[in-house]
């Protein structure tokens, strides 16, 4: 059982959104590479950002990406992965990563199922920008969902949620207090 189950943070629905303290219902997609890549690929071994993305009609949708590039062996140093889901075909995210030279995956979600029960949808169903930031084991520290009006927040400030977790989480950095042996250096 995992730690979020402990604390009752599984989800009783299948039409629940994630949220802060609940773990995020796993999901598979194919990346741009064609192999299936599922969120439980990484449970146990990196802190997750997931960056569902918009229609595309918003240029900001895409300019989260390449400014994660920008940063992104900050993220590897803190132990996490980003993964970013576009409702596309497979051709037009491919063209996406091309483009962009983004280093991390890019997952297709063709129908939108994953976008509409992720809460990355508006309420037409149509995909809307959200980005989640869980632990390794895969418990939500933050939603952001652009359908509920919420703005998306920079990358400065998810690198500094992502070392806030690191620091919450002895097994998946360093711990938060001095122990005994590290004061004894």
């Amino acid at each position: 059982m995992t730690q979020a189950q402990h604390a009752g943070g599984v989800w009783d629905t299948p039409q629940s959104r994630p949220v802060k303290g609940q773990l995020i219902r796993d999901f598979t997609l194919n990346s741009t590479l064609g192999q299936p890549v599922s969120l439980s690929d990484y449970r146990g071994r990196s802190n997750l950002v997931l960056i569902f993305c918009g229609d595309g009609s918003i240029p900001s949708d895409f300019g989260t990406l390449t400014e994660i590039e920008k940063d992104y062996p900050t993220f590897q140093d803190e132990q996490t992965q980003v993964l970013a889901i576009l409702q596309c075909q497979p051709q037009e995210a491919t063209q996406i990563q091309q483009q962009s030279q983004l280093s991390f995956p890019l997952l297709v979600d063709v129908d939108g199922q994953i976008h509409r029960s992720a809460g990355a949808a508006d309420r037409q169903g149509r995909p809307a920008a959200a980005i989640y930031i869980t632990d390794q084991f895969g418990e939500v520290f933050a939603a952001y969902r652009a359908a509920d009006g919420e703005t998306m927040p920079s990358v400065q400030a998810i690198v500094k949620l992502i070392r806030f977790i690191n620091i919450q989480c002895p097994e998946c950095g360093h711990p938060e207090w001095p122990t005994e042996s590290s004061m004894s250096r």
